[in-house]
């Protein structure tokens, strides 16, 4: 493909874009590996030492004794494990067992101590031999009951406090908050309580089990489920401090229920798992979210209290308790771009790029067929960037219903048929064309009418060009809906059925909106900048124009995600008198 949409030149710089071969993306950014047996008990958590060492910490259930806490050690990327200490309370159950490290080489462990109905406390124990040792330090937060206080969990800020969350049961008119105090003095002692999460005006609504991390773009996103709402849906909420937290009970993340972790890596990429024991991410620092198919452990939704971890520059961690606490690794696939045009047309490779949503899924005789009678279900691929550009595809619908393609589609889930955020073009047996928009609810938008038979091939294209949508069918000269609407910008494409079977070939989606580098002179420099694009770019330099177009070189700086925007910050002198432009890997 030869260059794409130039940029005037600012500041004597000249700017454009260029794509070298592009290939598909797997339906997700990790492929799952080996695994590792951690502790046999249940509760697994850990953290990384800054000795490199892992340290972990898991509850022992003993027969006819009080439950407490093992700790464990691995010198090799958390493949093996040996117990070197553990923790235990006369009298007290333990578990709930979180551990930070911080700075100064000490290691923080704190846990939900109870008598229960009579006593709950939020212990901290510190270790300054790498986890051989611990004495008590102080406590977060205690109760007499009824309500009780359970699930804490550290984070360093970046001012140098420590931050804890717990959940809470100790307010009248509420039935659980998620509270948070803040510890100046590394955990010595703790000040006032915040209220972090509350529903408005209290109620039997009980969100908990709260865990927190800070994203690359300097923000910090907390994730805690909500009993009450659905199968204990996941939510999130994020703070510029890490102690200033918008009201209310935050935004849905889908695919999620019970028990949620949350993990940020260098790259940008902000990973989510829960007790549904799937694994979600974003790239957008928690805009959208799409799930990894497959997930790293097929559990299905079981109380597995999973957690996730930054292993290595390029991997990842998935921890399970189940039939112990358990480890799968995982490498952080390079950012692989989208070819454009994209198009699969299902003959010589199954749909490893695309990702399920309820319904049942197969590739026969280089057909994509969803057989959904009396169910439903979708099927997306591509980059959540995605914005203007054409759909097409050649539709089927073998039984009687409804099936056509889905685009700009965001935060999709399988809970529900129309649950997600995208549009909608469907064929429909009862002798229409309709086009519709789902934002967890269906809303019709247009229709009109066609002939929609059984066992026919027809082919359906979109033309999406900012808020103006156009479908065509069978004519692809002349458009069978238009309309404007501005409620989805950007998103995935893909397939759906409703109560039928379906069968689909041919899908194709041309992207007309490359990103556009933009540069602002600073004081001290030159900041580059560029919207994700759902492709891998890097900003190439060059001193003239003639070896812009094919001898220049990459800059050697990774860029950070801020704001949203991939940004390169150049001193004046690395600056000076050069040529900038993306191009594709």
């Amino acid at each position: 493909m030869g260059p794409g949409c130039s940029i005037p030149p600012r500041a004597g710089f000249l700017l454009f874009l260029l794509f070298s071969s592009l290939h598909p993306l797997a339906a997700g950014p990790v492929s799952w590996g080996a695994t590792a047996n951690v502790a046999p008990g249940g509760w697994g958590r850990m953290v990384p030492l800054t000795n490199g060492t892992w340290l972990a910490v898991s509850t022992v259930f003993p027969s006819g004794t009080n439950t407490y806490l093992s700790l464990l050690i691995s010198s090799n990327s958390c493949r093996n494990w040996t117990s070197i200490s553990q923790v235990n309370e006369a009298g007290r159950t333990l578990d709930n067992g979180e551990l930070v490290a911080l700075p100064n080489g000490a290691v923080l462990l704190t846990m939900r101590s109870l008598i229960a109905g009579t006593s709950y406390h939020l212990p901290v124990y510190q270790s300054t031999d790498g986890g051989r040792s611990w004495r008590y330090l102080s406590n977060i937060d205690s109760s007499n009951g009824p309500g009780g206080l359970w699930e804490p969990d550290f984070l360093q800020l970046q001012d140098g406090s420590l931050a804890v969350f717990y959940s809470n049961e100790t307010h009248s008119n509420y039935s659980q908050i998620v509270s948070e105090r803040i510890s100046s003095d590394n955990g010595a002692t703790w000040g006032r309580e915040i209220w972090a999460v509350c529903p408005p005006g209290g109620g039997a609504l009980r969100p908990g089990m709260p865990q927190v991390a800070r994203m690359v773009n300097g923000r910090y996103i907390l994730v805690y489920e909500v009993v009450g709402i659905n199968n204990a849906d996941v939510y999130f909420k994020t703070s510029d401090d890490g102690f200033t937290w918008p009201t209310g009970l935050g935004t849905h993340i889908p695919c999620q229920h019970a028990g949620p972790f949350v993990v940020s890596v260098p790259d940008g990429q902000v990973f989510v798992t829960s007790c549904e024991n799937q694994v979600s991410f974003s790239r957008d620092f928690g805009a959208s979210w799409q799930r990894i198919d497959p997930p790293a452990w097929n559990l299905g939704f079981n109380l597995s209290w999973p957690a996730l971890y930054n292993i290595g520059p390029a991997e990842l961690g998935a921890m399970v308790t189940w039939g112990g606490v358990k480890l799968r690794f995982a490498y952080l696939l390079p950012a692989v771009p989208w070819p454009n045009p994209y198009r699969d047309t299902f003959d010589d490779n199954p749909d490893s790029a695309w990702t399920h949503y309820g319904g049942s899924f197969a590739v026969t005789n280089g057909q994509y067929c969803l057989n959904d009678v009396g169910s439903y279900g979708k099927s997306l691929v591509g980059s959540e960037f995605w914005s203007d550009g054409t759909l097409e595809a050649d539709v089927m619908l073998r039984t009687p219903g409804n099936a056509g393609l889905v685009f700009r589609a965001t935060n999709p889930d399988y809970t529900g048929p129309d649950d997600g955020f995208d549009y909608y073009v469907g064929l429909d047996t009862g002798g229409f064309l309709i086009l519709g928009k789902q934002n967890n609810a269906w809303v019709p938008l247009s229709t009109s009418p066609a002939s929609i038979i059984t066992n026919v091939w027809y082919h359906l294209k979109i033309n999406l060009q900012g808020n103006a949508l156009q479908v065509y069918l069978g004519d692809m000269t002349v458009p069978k809906l238009v309309l404007n609407d501005s409620s989805f910008a950007r998103g995935q494409v893909g397939v759906r059925a409703f109560q039928c079977n379906a069968a689909f070939d041919n899908v194709t989606f041309a992207n007309t909106a490359p990103p556009r580098l933009n540069l602002e002179k600073q004081t001290d420099g030159l900041l580059l900048s560029w919207p994700p694009a759902g492709i891998d770019v890097k900003v190439y330099q060059a001193a003239s124009l003639g070896s812009a177009a094919g001898a220049g070189s990459p800059l050697p700086s990774l860029p950070v995600l801020s704001n949203g925007q991939s940004t390169l910050f150049l001193p004046d002198t690395a600056a000076s008198a050069q040529y900038f432009w993306l191009q594709g890997q």
